[in-house]
């Protein structure tokens, strides 16, 4: 994505725990997404607490891309990127129960896990 983005990838949290990777993507990006082997895109309802600005580092999720001025990650390239990398780590049933869980935290931003 850093190549897409011309030098550095929109806002992506890294979650080393649950082996996961978030890329925040535009919002009404889940109504489009459709099925997808390899990433989940999870919008409203659902909610995902944001690591401080200032985490870039484990303990924790953390900003492995920080957040940039409104630059999110375009989805239609991430899908095909997704493609190409191939192995999901997580069910899309593990992805959701951990965000159903966690529903009452955090801000409302549709977000793309992997």
């Amino acid at each position: 994505m850093d190549e897409i983005q011309l030098g550095s990838c929109g806002p992506v949290i890294e979650d080393r725990s649950a082996g996961w990777l978030y890329w925040l993507v535009p919002p009404g990006t889940a109504s489009t997404w459709g099925y997808h082997a390899f990433g989940l895109c999870i919008g409203s309802p659902h909610t995902l607490t944001l690591p401080a600005l200032d985490q870039s580092e484990p303990p924790g999720p953390y900003w492995l891309r920080p957040c940039v001025s409104d630059r999110l990650v375009p989805p239609q390239q991430l899908r095909a990127l997704l493609y190409q990398i191939g192995s999901l780590p997580a069910s899309h049933g593990a992805v959701q129960a951990h965000l159903s869980a966690a529903e009452t935290l955090g801000l409302q931003e549709e977000v793309m896990s992997r």
